[in-house]
């Protein structure tokens, strides 16, 4: 997952925001730099977020709901939202809420990959990295199965095109809005995608 890091430069940060009740305006700022920072991805899923779907500013922890700040912060696909709320009580005394170890990208990609169309941890006994897969469902089968039939799409409709890689980067420059699942892509075509989430 390309999208759960947090910068000390956030915009955000220097606009001061925070997710306040009955501020839909505010709310409204918070969740469109949410969504630039994030490059237009859903930070759970990373689905391409269109113009017609319904994102909300998702308190990751959602036991400091309201005392909360820029680093319990994501834009997130109201779908993946609904799920993750499912599972709050479930891992409310989890570790990662505390050492929050997926904000920073190379903890993580030390911690979890990316292998035959699932999310795992890279280490057998980390616990804690296995339930935060668990926790925002990386692997839930809806998620899963779309993320497969989208490479798979792709993958087939390259190959048959005969593109090259630069063909391929070409592609997606032009039309973004085929980047979901981008870490998926990045793996199962062979592409370096790093100037679409960084």
């Amino acid at each position: 997952m390309k999208l759960l890091g947090k910068t000390p430069n956030s915009e955000i940060i220097a606009e001061g925001l925070t997710y306040q009740e009955n501020r839909s305006r505010n709310n409204k700022r918070l969740l469109e730099l949410l969504l630039s920072e994030q490059r237009n991805f859903c930070a759970y899923t990373e689905k391409y977020v269109q113009g017609l779907d319904s994102t909300e500013v998702e308190h990751f922890n959602s036991a400091i709901k309201y005392w909360d700040d820029y680093y319990n912060y994501y834009a997130v696909l109201r779908k993946a939202n609904e799920y993750k709320i499912k599972k709050d009580n479930t891992y409310r005394n989890a570790g990662f809420l505390d050492n929050l170890f997926f904000q920073n990208n190379d903890d993580f990609s030390r911690r979890v990959h990316y292998v035959d169309g699932v999310y795992e941890e890279t280490d057998a006994m980390d616990i804690e990295a296995k339930n935060f897969i668990d926790f925002l469902g990386f692997n839930e089968h809806p998620l899963y199965q779309d993320r497969k039939n989208h490479v798979e799409r792709l993958k087939e409709s390259f190959e048959n095109a005969g593109w090259d890689s630069q063909r391929c980067l070409d592609y997606f420059r032009t039309y973004p809005n085929e980047l979901s699942f981008i870490t998926a892509l990045e793996h199962e075509l062979g592409l370096n995608l790093v100037e679409f989430y960084r």
